[in-house]
This record gives C-alpha cells, sequence and structure tokens, in this order.
C-alpha cells in the first residue's frame, strides 16, 4: 500500500538521513496497518537496527493508550479503494482520532492522503484535513509576501480603514533601517499589523492604541493577551508597542526590531 511506503520512507528520512534520535512511534486505526508497517520495517535492516534503539512501536490507537513517544507519526489509512467497512469504523470511532494525535509529546506527522480524507465524510478527517490545507496555503502566502520588496511608503491593503497613522509612520521608519515589514498580515483569525521574517524566525509587530487596547492599568486586554498567547504558540514571537512609545521614541522603537533581526 503506497502510504505504508510513504511511512516507511519517512522513518527513513527522519533516522538514517537526518539523524533523529528521540523516541519514535505509528500509530493507525488498523492492525493490518500497524503489522504491515513493521513487516516493511524489518525487512530493512539498516532502519530495523537504527529504530530499535529508539524504543519503536507501530501499533493500533488503542495499544497506544496511555504510551508516549517524542515524535510519532499517523497513518490514518484513508485512500481510495479502502472498503466501507473501515470507514464505517473511522465515523464511529472518533475518540480514536483524539487519542492518536495526542500520543506525541513533541511532534506529530501525519502521513496520508490529505485529498481523501477531506472527501471522505469522516466529520474529523475533513476537517483536519481542511486545517492543514489552511496552514499550507498560510505558509505559501507567507513565503510570497516575504521576497516581495514592497516599497518605502506604507503600501496598499485590503482594509486600509483598520490602519493608524501610527502604523504608517512606523512603517517607513522601519524601511528605512533596512526592515521589511509586511503589513495586515492574516495568521489564522488574526491580522496582525506587521510580519518581519529572518530565515525561519518569524515576528509579529503589533502597534496599540491606548483607547483600544489597553484598560486604565496599562496592561493589555484579555483578548491581546490571549492573542499573544496563540501567536507564540504557533511559533512567532510578538513585539507590541504602544503608540506614545513610537510618538515620544521612534529611533529606540525601530532599534528593537533591528536588534531581533539581527538576533
Amino acid at each position: 500500500m503506497p502510504e505504508v511506503k510513504a511511512v516507511v520512507d519517512t522513518l527513513r528520512d527522519l533516522v538514517l538521513a537526518k539523524g533523529y534520535a528521540g523516541s519514535l512511534g505509528v500509530v493507525t486505526p488498523f492492525r493490518a496497518q500497524a503489522n504491515a508497517i513493521t513487516e516493511t520495517v524489518n525487512s530493512d535492516e539498516e532502519l530495523s537496527d537504527a529504530v530499535i534503539r529508539q524504543s519503536f512501536l507501530a501499533d493500533t490507537v488503542h495499544k497506544f493508550q496511555g504510551d508516549e513517544r517524542d515524535l510519532m507519526i499517523f497513518s490514518p489509512v484513508v485512500a481510495q479503494g479502502v472498503p466501507q467497512g473501515a470507514l464505517a469504523f473511522l465515523k464511529a470511532n472518533g475518540n480514536l482520532f483524539n487519542v492518536a494525535i495526542t500520543r506525541a509529546r513533541a511532534q506529530l506527522l501525519v502521513v496520508g492522503d490529505r485529498t481523501a480524507c477531506a472527501r471522505s465524510e469522516i466529520g474529523y478527517l475533513s476537517r483536519f484535513a481542511s486545517y492543514v490545507a489552511d496552514l499550507a496555503s498560510a505558509k505559501e502566502q507567507e513565503e510570497a509576501a516575504c521576497v516581495a520588496d514592497l516599497g518605502p511608503d506604507y503600501p496598499v491593503v485590503s482594509n486600509p480603514e483598520r490602519v493608524s497613522d501610527w502604523e504608517r509612520i512606523f512603517y517607513r521608519a522601519l524601511y528605512q533601517a533596512g526592515i521589511r515589514p509586511i503589513p495586515q498580515f492574516p495568521i489564522e483569525k488574526f491580522v496582525v499589523d506587521f510580519l518581519v521574517t529572518n530565515g525561519e524566525r518569524r515576528l509579529v509587530i503589533e502597534v496599540d492604541g491606548e483607547r483600544y487596547h489597553r484598560n486604565w492599568t496599562g496592561e493589555l486586554c484579555r483578548r491581546d493577551q490571549l492573542r499573544n498567547q496563540r501567536l507564540f504558540e504557533l511559533g512567532y514571537g510578538v513585539m507590541r508597542f504602544w503608540v506614545p512609545e513610537i510618538r515620544d521614541d521612534l529611533e529606540g522603537c525601530v532599534a528593537q526590531v533591528c536588534e531581533w533581526q539581527r538576533g
């Protein structure tokens, strides 16, 4: 089955090509898939010798309950030609998916047919496939935006009414300092004021207007605290500048971003 080969190829790339050394497992809803993956790994002497030192196990979701690995591969086994009985089993056992995707301590990899999952009419798999597609689309947008030089003046954006004069001033100052900010960048349900990138590192910059972003104590409102937390979870750094900071010390604010860029 192509998915078995894809899982084993992923294992070879992780362990033999990239030198991954943490504990490792493959979780799948079906015993036949787990057995096929185990047999294929065991038939590859080089790979088998390597993964045995990493507590490797390919098994069903039921067997993995209460067990974890540093890195887990999830094999959903949904593809063209899968028996209707297997699809019915998956539809009736959505809890298995929740267990499967929480067996990883550090990283989860999903190896499967995303198109088939999206079209499967298995609600949780279809939603998950759509979520992954949205992430890929957002990544492509980010990469395209990062290679574009938008020029020294604040560019045209979809919702100019949301842009303050201080954002335009800050954009121009950052650009003059050699920073190339991307304004009004969408991240999940948010639209951040600026995105700045440096290789794999990504920084969100927010310009906070006093009236809308802070309470009377000067603390960030709860909404923005949650927004910050979600951005951190997604791997973004966050810098927030209050309008009076930019007004009174524009050079110092720009210097903070430049220091991050050198980082």
